[in-house]
């Protein structure tokens, strides 16, 4: 994977999601609204450490299917309730912790009929 691949990817998804609107979600019954803090995910874990570039490129490349996941994702969800740290460590080494809730949506979505999961 080159750099200059991973820029123009990253750009052009990071585009694309500033014009997403919110959404509505049948099974959450519920709009879902796209900030900084969703595309964020994509790119970095909870803790602050950057995610490894070929998960970020995986995950960029499933953006045009995220709206579509949503929309049509049918009960069971999935749903996860832990505490996290967050943000990166304090200077005395002292981590933040946060109740953090996970919702798993999961669709067969695409041209090629794919099973796609949205946290």
């Amino acid at each position: 994977m080159s750099y200059q691949k991973f820029n123009n990817l990253l750009s052009t998804r990071r585009a694309e999601y500033k014009a997403f609107t919110s959404v509505y979600c049948a099974s959450l019954k519920g709009y879902i609204t796209f900030n900084s803090d969703g595309f964020n995910h994509l790119r970095w874990h909870v803790d602050g450490r950057p995610r490894q570039p070929a998960e970020q490129m995986h995950k960029l490349g499933l953006l045009p299917l995220v709206r579509t996941v949503i929309i049509n994702a049918k009960p069971p969800l999935e749903y996860e309730r832990r505490q996290a740290p967050i943000g990166r460590k304090k200077k005395d080494g002292e981590k933040i912790l946060k109740d953090i809730e996970y919702w798993g949506l999961t669709a067969v979505v695409g041209k090629q009929n794919v099973k796609v999961k949205v946290i």
